[in-house]
């Protein structure tokens, strides 16, 4: 469900309403895999909201009101990364539920975050966040380094280096499933 703005004007209560209905656990989601904190998470979504709202005039109609929340939960979750750093990448400890997943499902995937944690736990902190925003949000490299105030080149490797650290884990973990 995508909410649309029917006025000129900038977003009113009810749209924000509509956008949140149908985009704020995507929106917790993206934070979560930002922050690997449950707590930091929700705080960036929040925050998110407030600041939307507060700047709703700046609204830009040509885009949809949930992906410029998402956009700028993004960037309140790398803002309080950079105000948290100590402790910041905690091991996560809890699952976001799907409603739709079936038991077996549900299994796989619990197994699948696993893995995956185990893999990203092996990542350095710029190397894990480079590789969320270039892969998971689709950011491209520019906006990286502008938003983490480093190069291009320095984004480059981060990526380069993540994808190939976690096709090794992950390979890793395939042939210990194997065994």
């Amino acid at each position: 469900m995508v909410a649309v703005i029917e006025s000129a004007g900038p977003p009113g209560q009810a749209d924000f309403h509509a956008a949140i209905a149908s985009r704020s656990d995507r929106w917790y989601s993206a934070c979560l895999r930002i922050t690997r904190s449950p707590e930091l998470a929700e705080d960036a979504v929040q925050e998110a909201l407030l600041s939307a709202w507060d700047k709703r005039h700046q609204f830009n109609h040509a885009a949809k009101l949930e992906t410029w929340i998402h956009r700028i939960a993004v960037n309140a979750a790398l803002q309080l990364l950079r105000k948290n750093r100590p402790g910041m990448f905690e091991p996560l400890e809890f699952d976001v539920p799907d409603p739709e997943a079936t038991p077996d499902v549900a299994q796989q995937r619990r197994e699948l975050d696993n893995e995956l944690s185990a893999a990203f736990s092996h990542l350095s902190d710029t190397e894990r966040v480079c590789f969320v925003l270039k892969h998971v949000e689709q950011w491209r490299l520019k906006e990286i380094a502008e938003e983490l105030s480093i190069n291009v080149g320095t984004v480059k490797q981060a990526v380069f280096r993540s994808v190939r650290k976690l096709r090794g884990q992950m390979i890793e973990l395939k042939e210990m499933d194997n065994d």
